[in-house]
């Protein structure tokens, strides 16, 4: 007759080390798994900092280049502005009306809304990652370039208003048919290449020429500041952009 033998259900009990060992190792899987997950956040959150700078850079560039052309032409025409001030003052004989035909042909009406690249900033700003900029120098001067670069565009509108209200009574005594043919683009323009040894004005009215002259006068005060922020922000942006370069090498 076969004998079955119940298996011993007397474990040995395992001493404190062992147990304190299986603990220590689990503890330290535990934390090293810890570690490893923010050493992998940290890099990557680093290479998220450091492609959204390389597009800053890019976007602060084509600014550069775009406020470096608008200064450029506000400068040549708040100078035909100061010319035109100048030869309204002045009796309106025919030299005089010459001149002034000739610094409106001159395009001195040059205004293009200025495009303001804000395309990485306000990708920073709806993500929530300006958190991801880790030097809050450089993070404050972006808050700040890009509060100042939004009063250009701000006062661009008040700029084009006053533009419009000078341009309104402008029409009343010139005569734009006289201005040079390259202002009437894709017309035939021949019919204006006529033989007037000089320009005339539609009226010679004081009162309203010296009307024009007090719009146009508030326009020059407005647009030379406008040029003058233009290049302050020129300032701020190349201060910006070595900033970067320098920070994320």
């Amino acid at each position: 007759m076969e004998v079955h033998h119940h298996p011993d259900l007397h474990h040995k009990r395992k001493h404190f080390k062992e147990y304190f060992l299986e603990f220590l190792m689990i503890f330290l899987a535990v934390t090293m798994g810890f570690f490893a997950e923010n050493v992998r956040e940290a890099l990557s959150e680093n290479t998220k900092e450091k492609e959204y700078m390389e597009s800053m850079i890019e976007d602060i560039k084509t600014d550069t280049s775009k406020l470096t052309q608008a200064i450029s032409h506000w400068k040549t025409s708040n100078s035909n502005l100061d010319s035109i001030l100048m030869y309204l003052k002045k009796e309106p004989n025919a030299n005089n009306i010459d001149q002034l035909y000739h610094l409106f042909d001159e395009n001195y009406w040059h205004f293009d809304l200025f495009k303001y690249n804000n395309k990485t900033i306000e990708e920073l700003k709806s993500s929530g990652n300006y958190r991801l900029l880790r030097n809050k120098s450089i993070a404050n001067q972006i808050i700040s370039y890009d509060l100042d670069m939004k009063y250009i565009l701000t006062q661009e509108q008040d700029v084009k208003d006053l533009m419009t209200a000078s341009k309104d009574i402008e029409s009343k005594f010139f005569d734009f048919s006289q201005l040079a043919s390259h202002h009437y683009t894709n017309t035939d323009t021949s019919f204006l290449k006529g033989n007037k040894k000089h320009y005339y004005l539609l009226s010679y009215d004081k009162q309203l020429i010296g009307e024009y002259f007090n719009k146009l006068l508030s326009f020059r005060l407005l647009a030379y500041r406008h040029e003058q922020l233009f290049e302050e922000n020129r300032q701020k942006a190349i201060a910006l952009l070595q900033n970067i370069q320098k920070e994320y090498q």
